[in-house]
């Protein structure tokens, strides 16, 4: 009851009242028709399927902080981009940067699509990022359309597989100035790779590690990038690694 009404209270004050309430509403509705939000934050509205992980996904953006402000981000990779909120809020935050937003559910797929649809600067991929190009198929590891796993192989397997640089030469971009990354687990086979050397382009990584069900993820990481020099941040469930003297 406590954390309910804390939640209430957050997005009383965040949206006002009569948004607040149908925020918390739309959370504990189960419905197959989707619905829009408004927000400054993502720059205007949003679709979402209420009653699912898009919600929570949706708070973890609005009302807790993302990322810092005060960067230049001029090219973002948003890696497991799910139904595009994260995308919408980095466009809003870096109005004049070219996004590509990755993601390999097809449902979740859609409706980045739709929530990005007239922004001549965002391009979708429908692929699952990997260390080697190829196929993947797609298990659940959760409850909601937010914990997708991409894994290798297999009978089942129709995903496309696309490492780092196979985005970058279709996003038609050099270097990454953000790379945000949040793959379900998947970024222990990313970063365990032998050649990360693509690395190099990349300015600043935002990622959600997944060592609570994937052990080594962290360790994975954190080997790849120690050839380079970083500062590291903490903003709600990721680490932002910003490069020095790039």
């Amino acid at each position: 009851m406590r954390k309910a009404l804390r939640e209430l209270a957050s997005h009383l004050k965040a949206h006002g009242l009569a948004r607040g309430l149908r925020l918390v509403w739309l959370k504990s509705k189960r419905s197959s028709r989707i619905a829009n939000i408004s927000s400054p934050v993502t720059g205007g509205r949003v679709w979402v399927r209420p009653g699912t992980s898009d919600m929570a996904i949706y708070d973890q953006i609005v009302l807790h902080p993302y990322l810092p402000s005060g960067r230049a981000f001029t090219t973002i990779v948003d890696c497991g981009s799910n139904i595009g909120l994260t995308v919408r809020y980095l466009n809003a935050a870096y109005p004049d940067a070219k996004i590509v937003a990755v993601e390999p559910d097809e449902g979740n797929f859609d409706m980045l699509v739709r929530n990005t649809h007239g922004y001549a600067n965002i391009k979708c991929i429908k692929a699952g990022i990997w260390h080697t190009p190829g196929v993947l198929g797609l298990r659940r590891e959760g409850l909601g359309p937010s914990a997708f796993q991409t894994t290798a192989g297999g009978e089942s397997a129709s995903i496309e597989a696309l490492t780092i640089p196979q985005v970058m030469e279709r996003g038609g971009i050099d270097r990454i100035s953000l790379l945000k990354i949040d793959i379900e687990g998947s970024e222990l086979e990313l970063f365990s790779a032998s050649d990360v050397s693509w690395i190099e382009r990349v300015d600043a990584i935002s990622i959600e590690l997944h060592d609570s069900w994937r052990p080594g993820c962290g360790d994975a990481f954190f080997k790849a990038i120690a050839r380079w020099s970083w500062t590291y941040s903490f903003h709600g469930g990721a680490v932002l690694c910003e490069k020095r003297n790039r």
